[in-house]
This record gives structure tokens, sequence and C-alpha cells, in this order.
């Protein structure tokens, strides 16, 4: 049987994005399974500098005409006012509709909890991210808070898909109390989507009472399904819980298009030195996998990140080792080959 082959755009970022992005390179290109075309594009605060675009359309136009995307860190703080920003032009392009995101421990990684495994779902191009600011004379500003119909349902889709996948519940988060008309819109919807999905639990919390059981109670939950700025912060309590970022992919998923990008940051302290942990990036070139249809491949990926992780082998210094990113790199590779 002819293997599959796949397209892939990969914009590597800055700081330690590129070093990252030629980890989960390599181990793509280490799979048994599928072929893949990588085209390079530069994109971030580092492309902006040097050529005055962040994003171009034409890479947007070699997104859309790829398979899949995968994105490496971003500094967007480097960026001056009025910059096109290339995350939420990527995100309004490809036309994402949520962020999903899994946290879980491995064995062999020293966490807060015992065990924890929990997918956040977060909408991704509206809420109070939408980008809709203005001054409200010269003390004052305000930034507007979208929420709409479309929208949560598109995100709650995707929630009620995945928990359809995994165990089977899926818990919405909002806060009523402040936010009655935007929340209750969103809660709406996820309830009308939960119709389709007669075999999932559905529950709503209080956004603070779900981090607050998050600590407490991990293991109640399944799939969050959240607003832009209230996933943003839970995802990062789970991925606190579990093992950290440097063990956190995550992707961004629209009816169309996607693009895959692990959570952690550009980290320049580290840029350069071959010492970031590439773990997060491998682990989202799974994810990708993943949606591409490959769970093979995608399986063969993360049972050698297990398999390195459980067994003492190669880790980088935000893990407790003090290995190169390379070495992790070839370790995993070598996990896949033995099988």
């Amino acid at each position: 049987m002819p293997k599959n082959s796949y397209k892939i755009a990969m914009l590597a970022g800055d700081g330690i994005g590129p070093e990252v992005m030629a980890s989960a390179r390599a181990v793509l290109g280490g799979l048994a399974g599928p072929d893949f075309d990588f085209a390079e594009h530069r994109v971030g605060a580092d492309a902006f500098e040097a050529a005055g675009a962040a994003i171009t359309d034409a890479v947007i136009d070699a997104c859309k005409t790829a398979d899949s995307v995968l994105v490496g860190a971003m500094d967007v703080a480097r960026l001056p006012a009025g910059a096109r920003q290339p995350l939420r032009t990527l995100r309004q392009s490809l036309e994402v509709g949520a962020s999903v995101r899994p946290s879980r421990t491995f064995a062999g990684v020293e966490a807060r909890c015992a065990h924890i495994d929990i997918v956040v779902v977060r909408e991704v191009t509206e809420g109070v991210y939408s980008g809709i600011e203005y001054a409200a004379g010269p003390d004052a500003a305000c930034a507007v808070r979208l929420v709409t119909r479309g929208a949560s349902m598109r995100t709650a889709r995707i929630a009620f898909a995945e928990a359809a996948r995994r165990r089977g519940k899926v818990t919405a988060v909002h806060k009523l109390g402040a936010l009655k008309l935007t929340d209750q819109l969103f809660l709406d919807a996820c309830r009308e989507v939960g119709g389709d999905f007669p075999g999932v639990e559905f529950e709503t919390r209080n956004v603070d009472a779900c981090a607050l059981e998050m600590v407490r109670h991990p293991q109640e939950f399944d799939v969050i399904v959240a607003t832009n700025a209230f996933g943003d912060i839970l995802s990062d309590v789970a991925a606190g819980l579990a093992c950290g970022l440097g063990l956190a992919p995550s992707g961004c998923i629209g009816e169309r298009w996607a693009y895959f990008e692990p959570v952690h940051g550009t980290a320049p302290d580290i840029a350069g030195k071959g010492i970031a942990n590439p773990l997060a990036a491998i682990l989202t070139a799974a994810l990708m996998l993943r949606h591409l249809g490959e769970d093979e491949a995608a399986r063969a990926i993360e049972r050698a990140v297990e398999a390195v992780l459980a067994g003492g082998g190669p880790r980088t210094a935000d893990l407790g080792g003090d290995a190169t990113t390379e070495e992790v790199t070839r370790a995993v590779i070598a996990q896949m080959n033995a099988g």
C-alpha cells in the first residue's frame, strides 16, 4: 500500500521556535508511515524586523494550500502598535473555531497531581481578545467582549466531539453573575449543540469554581469548553497541574483548515543555546497527525515520548535534566525505531 504524503507549512516563529520546530520536523521525518513535504516560512517579530511584516498574504496562501500547518512561538509583544498580528491573522484567515489543548501527566515526570487528563477547548476568535478596544477619555479605555452564537456553537461542537472520543463529559464555564448576556448566550449555544451528542454528559460551572476544583479534584473533568480568556487561563492551570508547558501541545481547529502549535512561549533567555525542551513541539506534531487521520503515526510519536520519559531518558533542564534539544529529539526517534 502506498504511503500517504502531506504538504506541511512550517512557521517556525521567534526565540526557541525554530529549534523546537526543527525537532518536530525531524521526528515526523523519522516515522515509518506517512511522507512529508515541508515548506518553511518566516513569521513573527524577527520577520517583521527583517522585512516589515510579521505575516504576509503569501504565507497565508501557503497555509491554505498545505495539508496542515505547524507553528512555533512568536514574540508578538515585540511588535509595534498597529502591526499585523500574526496569530490573530492566522486564526481569522484559516477560519479556526477553537483551540484544543490537552494536558496530562506522564510517568517519570513530577507533577502537582498524581493523575490528570483534561482537554480545554477554547473559542479563539472573539471574547475579550476580539481586538475591539478604544479610548474612553484621557484616563480610561474599553475592551469589548464579543460573544456570538455561531462562534460559540462551532467551539462547542469541537468540544462535544472530543468528549465523545474520550470519557464523555463536557464542562462549560461561565461567570453569569457578572456577564449575564454574553455568558448566557454561550451556555445556550453549548446546550443546543449538546443535544446532538446524547451520550455526552453536560454540566456548567462558574469559572472560578472550576479553577478551584481543577486543583482539588482534577479527575472530575474530561473536556472543558470556554470563551476565549477563560479558556486561555484554565488551559494554563491544567498544564501547570500536569507536567508544565514543556509537555503542552495544542491545535487550532476549523471546519476547513487547522494549525498546530506548542503552548510555550519564545523563551528568549535560552534561544540559540540548544537546550530548549522539544517535547511540546513533538507532541504537537502528533496532534496534527491525528487531525490528518494518521492515528497510528500519532500514537507512535506519543508512545516514544512516553517511553523516553518513563525510562529515565534524556530530558532538558525544565524537566530536571541537562540534555540538549538534539539529544532529546534523537532519543524520541530511537524509541520510534525500536517499535
